[in-house]
């Protein structure tokens, strides 16, 4: 699952267990945690996921982004 995240590459010394990440996802907010399984595990388009959750692609792309570097900071993944 954290390859489907896409970390930068070279941004991690090791990589994370799988428990890690379901713990560091534990810790977002409900709009972050759907957001990243909708478009990074489940492979929805953003504007299939927007629509999912009916919210616009961009407050999409803002659950995304604002998910993704809690769960980097979460993980101690900052390059």
């Amino acid at each position: 699952m954290i390859n489907a995240i896409k970390m930068p590459i070279g941004s991690q010394q090791s990589q994370p267990s799988t428990g890690e990440v379901h713990e560091g996802m534990a810790t977002l907010l409900p709009a972050e945690q759907e957001a990243i399984m909708l478009v990074c595990v489940k492979g929805f388009s953003y504007r299939d996921a927007a629509y999912k959750l009916g919210i616009s692609s961009e407050a999409l792309q803002e659950h995304l982004l604002r998910g993704r570097l809690a769960l980097i900071a979460k993980l101690k993944l900052k390059g």
